[in-house]
């Protein structure tokens, strides 16, 4: 969906952070956005926030309180929208609150982080799914009895904001990873899923977009917390101000985002290093583009980039070895 004019697109998790980036930048393109987050207050904010970026005084912004890791909410507030999205953006997640090596986390945390990262997804994309398709057999019986005629179908978009920790395990991110595992491993499912439910009258796309680090309020929060090890193997070693000249802002991620949708691929990286992660991960996921790219990556980064990122990171891992434990070196299989 390369034209956003009129769409009405809904941000799951957009009160702060990335989700409000991507939020301002799908106004600026002329949508009407409807906010869903816990907080009412925060929602409030980002929504005037909103208010001030659009092209035209039409332009609706709704902001909607709802707990998205509550799927009966989820369900309730979404049926409960005056207008059906053309495009549902799942933003919502973190680690700011559950980074930590595995040993040092407690059960209630990988619990948590899951909630946080994949059924904050998972249940808003199952109801809005199931309120396409009855639309879409509503639309094809119009359509059939001679009631209405469709030009074009309607394109319908999912968009996951993954993570960069999905391509690559990295110790810290013992609680995170999995969850994002798990959510790319959901929007390749419904990739292949929703060609089902293409029609004459609607057409279905899902995209799973993987940032790496990136500034924002969580990741200053994150950065406190984080292990010296992880710091190293993401190179966000040295001095928080240091570090935040380094990497991007959420804005600049965000409009990377939308871009990459705009392009119509499955996968958007943000970066050269999550290109490389991810052409190393493709799996059967289409590859961008042509596909020429991705293949030459992923033959160049498993013969010759990965084994040797791998026994670096290895090598990270046995110099942090806690003080006094007798650390084996790596075994290479």
């Amino acid at each position: 969906m390369q034209d956003l004019k009129g769409k009405v697109v809904f941000v799951a998790g957009a009160s702060t952070g990335l989700g409000r980036a991507i939020a301002k930048g799908l106004v600026r393109r002329g949508a009407h956005v409807t906010l869903f987050a816990r907080t009412k207050a925060v929602l409030e904010n980002a929504k005037d926030e909103l208010l001030d970026v659009r092209v035209t005084s039409t332009q609706e912004i709704r902001a909607i309180p709802v707990d998205l890791a509550d799927a009966r909410q989820v369900d309730a507030v979404f049926r409960a929208e005056p207008r059906l999205p053309d495009a549902l953006y799942c933003v919502a997640g973190g680690v700011a609150a559950e980074i930590g090596l595995f040993s040092d986390i407690s059960p209630e945390t990988l619990e948590i982080c899951m909630r946080k990262n994949y059924f904050t997804s998972a249940f808003p994309v199952h109801t809005l799914v199931k309120i396409w398709r009855d639309d879409d057999e509503k639309a094809m019986e119009d359509l059939n009895n001679g009631l209405t005629v469709r030009l074009q179908p309607t394109v319908r978009q999912i968009v996951f904001i993954n993570s960069a920790a999905a391509l690559a395990g990295i110790p810290g991110y013992d609680a995170y990873t999995p969850a994002k595992c798990a959510q790319r491993g959901l929007a390749d499912t419904l990739r292949q899923e929703l060609l089902m439910y293409s029609s004459p009258t609607s057409r279905y796309s899902v995209h799973c977009a993987f940032p790496g680090s990136f500034l924002s309020d969580s990741f200053i929060i994150e950065q406190r917390g984080k292990p010296e090890l992880t710091k190293h193997i993401e190179k966000t070693t040295g001095d928080l101000e240091e570090v935040m000249g380094r990497i991007p802002s959420a804005d600049v991620i965000a409009e990377r985002i939308i871009a990459g949708v705009a392009k119509g691929d499955f996968a958007i990286c943000s970066d050269w290093e999550t290109e490389v992660l991810w052409s190393n991960m493709i799996g059967p996921s289409p590859k961008r583009g042509w596909g020429v790219v991705d293949t030459m990556l992923g033959l160049l980064s498993g013969i010759v980039i990965w084994p040797i990122m791998r026994r670096n990171w290895d090598a990270m891992s046995v110099k942090f070895g806690k003080p006094g434990q007798t650390v084996a070196k790596p075994v290479v299989v």
